[in-house]
């Protein structure tokens, strides 16, 4: 257990005889995952938040809402805040990215995966926020103004400047950012949102159903968001006419049905600021953090904010900074 740290190695090495730990690639943030090979064979997954912490985590808080709700996610086999890790149920590796990949390499199409991934977002937005309005997170954070123009600050400083080496942000552009974030947030109906809903947090499962990953940013937001994370991904090509086809399911499926005028611009707002707020991260993690592989994705999310400046010309000049973006 040499890659761990020599805490967590002793840890495990005790609580687990025999046991190995095996390096999982990780997500976005400062966690680290491995996967725990016991002695008899069975697999477990740790999660390893480099120190140690006092109370409940919001992975375990978030893991009730979201058991309370009847959505699958990884059960908590055991809390060590002394260690500073979770012991996880393990899901295995079967990503929805790597679904797609395979359906793809074999001429197949997605509608038979990803509908059960729009279904799975309307019981986030329904049966999930019912959840969270009953659990002690009714007040917690959210997608609101707030947050959304932080990350309109976090893409231009982090992609804009760092990333693409622009010089000072047009007035315009960073207006239009401002007023970006206003209008994403002003949603008429908030509800539990994953936040990060896309094909590399959706498991298959081995009966083919889909479990969740990577929920610990959940909160209320945007009844779009989830939706938008999902058929803007920025790991995977989709069909031409499927994203629309589930945004219409997603739609005619919640429980007050919103008019299909009003959510499809709704959508397309919340999904440009979702894509500028993926180009921010992928600007940090790569010019900050070295890791250039986020850079992978980036060609395909300037592709589709580009696609939506003829429906949004109100945001011309904010998506404009990236005609300097590789494509």
């Amino acid at each position: 257990m040499s890659a761990a740290r020599p805490e967590l190695a002793r840890h495990l090495s005790e609580a687990f005889p025999r046991s190995r730990l095996d390096p999982l690639a990780g997500d976005a943030s400062t966690r680290r995952f491995y996967r725990l090979v016991l002695a008899d064979g069975g697999t477990a997954v740790v999660m390893d938040y480099g120190a140690p912490f006092a109370g409940l985590t919001d992975d375990v808080r978030l893991t009730r809402v979201f058991q309370d709700a009847g959505l699958r996610v990884a059960e908590i086999l055991d809390v060590v805040p002394g260690v500073g890790c979770l012991i996880l149920e393990d899901l295995g590796d079967r990503t929805l990215e790597r679904e797609v990949g395979d359906r793809r390499a074999a001429g197949r199409d997605l509608d038979s995966v990803y509908l059960p991934a729009v279904d799975l977002a309307v019981d986030l937005a329904e049966r999930g926020t019912a959840a969270l309005s009953r659990s002690e997170r009714v007040f917690g954070p959210a997608l609101d103004e707030a947050r959304f123009r932080f990350e309109m600050e976090f893409f231009l400083e982090q992609f804009a400047t760092a990333h693409l080496k622009l010089g000072e942000i047009p007035d315009a552009a960073r207006r239009q950012a401002w007023a970006l974030a206003a209008e994403a947030a002003a949603t008429p109906r908030r509800v539990l949102c994953h936040r990060d809903y896309h094909s590399r947090n959706l498991m298959l499962l081995g009966n083919g159903s889909l479990a969740m990953v990577d929920i610990q940013d959940a909160r209320w937001g945007p009844d779009t968001y989830d939706l938008a994370s999902l058929v803007c991904d920025a790991y995977v090509d989709l069909d031409p006419g499927a994203p629309e086809r589930w945004i219409e399911s997603y739609r005619t499926a919640l429980r007050d049905r919103p008019a299909r005028d009003g959510f499809e611009e709704r959508f397309a707002v919340v999904a440009l600021e979702r894509m500028v707020k993926a180009l921010g991260t992928f600007g940090y993690q790569a010019e900050v953090l070295g890791r250039r592989s986020y850079l992978n994705a980036v060609p395909r999310t300037v592709r589709r904010i580009r696609g939506l400046r003829e429906r949004l010309p109100r945001y011309a000049a904010l998506i404009d900074l990236l005609d300097s973006a590789s494509v």
